[in-house]
């Protein structure tokens, strides 16, 4: 071998090496503490709601947004609950009136919330199920996602008392505002839901889906959804040079210790062509399983990433995976 063909050789070797080492980032739980160039902040404390033994609720609270500071970027959050919370999903939007108050039955739903963030709200919250204690988002210097003037807080909640007792449940949020001047990425939401769930009894099973994107996604933050029934949560890249390979290794239930993670760098999918998400459970009840609430199953994998267009959502059903947004 010629003395430049062994240069270009090795160039290209390490260029590989340093770059599949940088492609895929290792997720970690989020700091738990407040995130750099904090400047102000709000704060959202729901009402309580009792629960006895086996109840589960889905109530709905307007909180108003009262935003304390000159920023109005969003950098990270706390969660503070005890037990009884199996999942709360807490966005902000245009305010629709005044004082805490409960929500209209126009407002519950999925449908509703999809709808406050297309029309220019943002995702405030998403915790991990069944979690107990504090919870925290805190993104990497210099990312995060704005909010308006004249917004309130929506909280769209989800509670089961799991215990032989009775509980009370009552949620305290903290926001935490960035220096604008920091700003290096604004961060766009999305969801990847996979609605395909038919689980017999006893069986164990897999689902994995591919969804294609137009533009790179830069993945900072991720949040699996699953029940107590799923195992795993994984996800990986589809196409280019780490085709199939996996950034997110997850149990998808873990109320011990949460499952938010936070990359930085962040997951670079610009020589991929869209990302695939697998979610596995063995079911352990003597009963059909279906996509839904109760004793039955979901598979999300909710998350932040940039540019804010390109934070892609999706929705799989019949095999089909739908890509929509981004933020």
């Amino acid at each position: 071998m010629l003395a430049g063909e062994m240069k270009s050789s090795l160039a290209i070797a390490l260029f590989a090496a340093g770059c599949g080492a940088a492609s895929i980032p290792q997720g970690k739980a989020p700091p738990k503490q407040a995130p750099p160039h904090t400047v102000g902040g709000f704060s959202a404390e729901l009402p309580s709601v009792t629960l006895a033994p086996g109840d589960e609720v889905l109530p709905c609270f307007i909180v108003p947004l009262v935003l304390e500071g000159p920023s109005h970027l969003v950098g990270g959050a706390r969660l503070t609950v005890g037990p009884g919370m199996h999942h709360g999903n807490v966005s902000a939007r245009p305010a629709t009136g005044t004082g805490v108050r409960a929500c209209p039955d126009s407002d519950r739903g999925d449908a509703q919330q999809a709808l406050d963030v297309l029309n220019g709200g943002a995702v405030l919250f998403g915790s991990s199920t069944q979690v107990v204690g504090e919870e925290w988002q805190s993104f990497p210097a210099g990312d995060g996602y704005r909010i308006a003037d004249g917004f309130e807080i929506i909280a769209r909640m989800h509670y089961l008392n799991a215990s032989t007792g009775s509980v009370t449940v009552a949620p305290r949020y903290d926001w935490y505002t960035i220096d604008e001047a920091t700003l290096q990425h604004e961060l766009g939401p999305f969801a990847w839901d996979q609605e395909d769930i038919d689980l017999a009894p006893g069986a164990d099973v897999t689902l994995t889906a591919r969804c294609l994107f137009e533009q790179p996604m830069h993945i900072v933050s991720v949040l699996p959804h699953m029940h107590k029934l799923g195992y795993a949560l994984d996800a990986g890249f589809v196409g280019g040079p780490l085709d199939g390979k996996t950034f997110l290794t997850s149990p998808g239930y873990d109320p011990s210790n949460g499952v938010i993670q936070q990359y930085d760098p962040p997951v670079d999918l610009s020589s991929a062509d869209g990302a695939w998400f697998s979610c596995a459970w063995h079911n352990t009840l003597d009963k059909q399983v279906v996509y839904g609430v109760g004793d039955n199953e979901m598979c999300i994998l909710f998350g932040y990433a940039w540019p804010k267009p390109a934070s892609y959502s999706a929705l799989v059903k019949n095999g089909h995976c739908v890509v929509f947004g981004g933020g």
